[in-house]
């Protein structure tokens, strides 16, 4: 045999030791790329998991804001129609009172002066107390709504702070 002949198997033998050191390689980065892909996949779905119980909550922060403004409406609709009951009561009281004051004058002149004093007073009395009764109404339902508005802004806030 020459010296070119022996070489060849040499040649072939160190050929087929590259390839299957290549191929254990490609092996080792196929894996690789196999646990990253599934690593990224876990990632997407626990951040998808994490956006939805963000979501989830924001709702239920909301459905309970909601509510509890609601509530709130009721109470205070029920607290102005009791005002408005005592108010026509001591409408009824000044006017009795007016009333009486004014039979009581023995003079006609001054009867008629007390009378229309008395009616005057009664008359304003009663707008004054329908005034404080409707503000009083309004003040409460403001602050019901400033209470309202604050737990939303407390809900979107936890929201935003869990979906970053």
């Amino acid at each position: 045999m020459t010296g070119a002949s022996r070489i060849w198997p040499w040649l072939a033998l160190a050929f087929a030791l590259l390839l299957a050191v290549q191929t254990q390689r490609l092996a080792k980065v196929e894996t690789s790329h196999a646990k990253a892909a599934e690593s990224h996949a876990q990632q997407a779905q626990a951040a998808t998991e994490k956006k939805a119980h963000a979501v989830g909550n924001h709702g239920a922060a909301q459905q309970e804001n909601t509510h509890d403004y609601t509530q709130e409406m009721a109470r205070l609709e029920a607290g102005r129609a009791a005002d408005a009951v005592r108010i026509a009561g001591l409408q009824h009281d000044i006017r009795s009172t007016a009333t009486r004051n004014a039979q009581l004058a023995g003079d006609a002149a001054a009867c008629r002066g007390l009378a229309d004093q008395h009616q005057r007073l009664a008359a304003l009395a009663a707008e004054g107390s329908g005034l404080v009764g409707e503000l009083g109404g309004l003040v409460q339902k403001r602050d019901a709504q400033v209470s309202l508005l604050r737990g939303q802004v407390k809900a979107d806030r936890t929201l935003l702070e869990q979906l970053n």
